[in-house]
């Protein structure tokens, strides 16, 4: 799967939640799957702090349906006047 196709597939996943994807250059995140190392692109979502409770579930979904060991969260806050 190229990094493309892993945005598109993330932003269907983290779009209703206010959420963008995109795939962090020249950074690479090494999990475990079974008995063997895997080296995958870290991807991180920007955009309004949806609650902790969808970004577990967001990251999850991820995590567990594409290869992909890494999810960051860049949020965005209200600046006051």
């Amino acid at each position: 799967m190229t990094n493309e196709e892993i945005v598109e597939a993330v932003n269907k996943i983290s779009e209703p939640f206010g959420l963008k994807a995109e795939i962090l250059p020249n950074s690479m995140s090494v999990g475990v799957g079974g008995d063997n190392r895997s080296y995958t692109p870290v991807v991180n979502l920007s955009g309004p702090f949806p609650g902790w409770d969808i970004l577990e579930k967001v990251s999850l979904e991820i995590t567990n349906t594409l290869p992909v060991n890494r999810v960051t969260f860049e949020i965005e806050t209200k600046k006051e006047n």
